[in-house]
């Protein structure tokens, strides 16, 4: 039987071969296809939407007191603090204490990461209400000082408004009224009159129950009329004050009448207007 002649190397490099087609892909039923040359997208308009990437990964950065540390150390050190339910982050080469704002700076994570971050930090807040304040003009986040006998300081200094103000800003640690100047009044006495109650609005707990028509609101809220502390107990999301019989909503804070206006839903879950913010007043004190 004849042998099957077969192609020499000198053939080989002459035989003509096929042109292959090339920026095409087909993947199962879908069939995406990329055109290369013409630079068409697939159908449905857009390229497919990538996840942002961290900025920071893999580089040095300069901290706020000049030393050079690498992102891994930055978010390690988030994660150390927070999980430890602490809110002071130290610089890992001199230990210098940096503020919360400066290292969410430093990190720079994407919203989708630093969203997460965030609510921890205001859980350690209202947990830790007793350790740590916001400064109620500029939200830097305070330390409470202790003096040397370690009693905890009845009012705090807000080094960055001190520095804008160009004189020392103090504010009451309980009500976050301004604090007058220690000359003027004792170390232990706030100028407030209704520094207790006020104390109360800032640090009592929300409402918890799904049910309630007041779910996310502190359980206390102050008359906006005579400063009576009332609390929300059932049905409608309007409260009367027994004592100077205002009524009012409490969500918003406004006047019954006055929220209603906007809406015909009367006896809805919540109110459309924003939920108000945890009361704070100054009363003066009696000569």
């Amino acid at each position: 039987m004849p042998r099957k002649k077969t192609a020499t190397h000198s053939e080989e490099k002459t035989k003509p071969r096929g042109r292959k087609k090339r920026g095409v892909r087909r993947e199962g039923a879908g069939a995406r296809r990329w055109y290369k040359a013409s630079g068409e997208k697939k159908a449905g308009g857009s390229e497919p939407e990538r996840s942002p990437a961290r900025t920071g990964i893999g580089k040095d950065m300069q901290t706020p007191c000049g030393h050079r540390v690498s992102h891994r150390e930055v978010i390690s050190l988030i994660k150390k603090c927070l999980d430890q339910k602490r809110l002071e982050f130290g610089c890992p080469v001199c230990e210098t204490q940096w503020e919360w704002r400066e290292v969410r700076n430093l990190a720079e994570l994407p919203e989708s990461e630093l969203k997460p971050l965030e609510e921890k930090v205001n859980q350690i807040l209202l947990d830790s209400s007793h350790l740590y304040k916001k400064c109620p003009t500029c939200d830097h986040i305070l330390k409470r000082a202790v003096d040397t006998f370690g009693t905890p300081c009845p009012y705090v200094k807000c080094p960055l408004c001190s520095q804008k103000q160009g004189k020392p800003h103090l504010f009451c640690w309980s009500c976050h009224s301004r604090w007058p100047v220690p000359e003027c009044a004792s170390p232990g006495q706030c100028a407030n009159s209704s520094c207790e109650l006020v104390a109360t609005l800032l640090t009592c707990p929300t409402v918890t129950d799904f049910s309630s028509r007041v779910y996310g609101c502190p359980i206390f809220r102050s008359c906006p009329r005579c400063h009576s502390l009332l609390m929300h107990v059932k049905d409608c999301k309007y409260v009367r004050c027994q004592s100077c019989r205002h009524s009012f909503c409490f969500i918003c804070l406004e006047r019954s009448r006055i929220c209603r206006k906007d809406e015909d839903l009367y006896f809805s879950l919540m109110c459309k207007k924003p939920r108000a913010k945890r009361q704070t007043f100054f009363t003066q004190m009696p000569k």
